[in-house]
């Protein structure tokens, strides 16, 4: 009878292993699957924001005979006022400011640092979740980044770093949600690889010298992960439930906001950025920073 048992419980044994073995296989077919997904829209938010800026630097050059310059703003920012977070602008109503000011960067280093951010981890959650999650993240990250700037920082400012926070938030919380899936190293890469690069960067930010906006960063990275948390990924099988309802509500919600930001901004620029002397008349508070408008 023993012997009996002792077999039954081998075969056992066995089978549960062939199981474990055929379902981590399945697993790692996936993620390569997954990793050979196209990228889409990480490509065209690259091409988006560095074309804004390499707009608003040459056009900022060339407008008026002189262009737009200043001893304390460059050519791109003083363009840029036009989508900036501007917190009197948006007081007034213009809300639209806390989204176009994601696609805002004041100069080389910081478009640089912030397209290289959406390349490196917009690859990744992309195909981690698909297009329509991928938007959701991003944007909802770097609008609640920019209302927390609102909130709390009265200076002028604008970029992607909300935004690329929440994909590091994201990105985090996959780590973590599927470390009993993924292999081992890279659970460990995505999570507690990433701690020290998020406290040393939140860390610098507090540094009243350097101008950085922690506000929007914390704001972006918490809500990444908290969107990421609730919603599933392509690593497994989803069963049709309230979040793709969701997130294909969250999807038009987010395009309609886009075409929002587009109508109020290319508005603003319009009127603003005709001419220096319409510039002026937009913004007076900076005349006497433009040397194009000095007499």
């Amino acid at each position: 009878m023993t012997s009996k048992t002792s077999k039954a419980e081998g075969k056992s044994r066995v089978v549960d292993d062939q199981d474990a073995y055929l379902e981590q296989v399945h697993q790692e077919v996936r993620l390569v699957r997954m990793m050979n997904a196209p990228v889409l829209l990480t490509w065209w938010l690259l091409v988006i924001n560095i074309a804004f800026w390499l707009a608003a630097k040459f056009y900022g050059m060339w407008l008026g005979d002189e262009g737009l310059a200043s001893p304390f703003f460059n050519a791109e920012q003083l363009t840029f006022f036009t989508g900036m977070k501007v917190n009197e602008f948006i007081e007034a109503g213009q809300w639209w400011r806390l989204i176009s000011s994601q696609f805002v960067h004041l100069d080389a280093m910081h478009i640089l640092f912030n397209a290289y951010g959406i390349y490196i981890l917009g690859r990744f959650i992309e195909r981690c979740y698909g297009l329509r999650r991928m938007l959701v993240i991003y944007l909802a990250s770097g609008t609640v980044g920019s209302l927390a700037s609102f909130l709390t920082n009265p200076v002028p400012a604008g970029g992607a770093s909300g935004a690329v926070y929440g994909l590091v938030g994201a990105l985090m919380v996959f780590g973590f949600k599927y470390r009993k899936s993924l292999p081992p190293n890279l659970s460990k890469a995505l999570t507690m690889g990433l701690v020290p690069w998020v406290v040393l960067s939140l860390a610098i930010g507090f540094i009243e010298a350097i101008p950085m906006d922690n506000a929007a960063h914390i704001g972006g990275l918490v809500t990444g992960a908290a969107i990421a948390w609730v919603m599933a990924s392509r690593f497994r099988q989803r069963d049709k439930n309230w979040t793709d309802k969701a997130i294909w509500t969250l999807t038009v919600v987010c395009v309609l906001a886009l075409v929002w930001t587009l109508a109020g901004w290319s508005g603003e620029a319009t009127q603003c950025l005709g001419g220096v002397d319409a510039y002026g008349e937009c913004y007076p508070e900076l005349v006497g920073e433009i040397e194009s408008l000095r007499e």
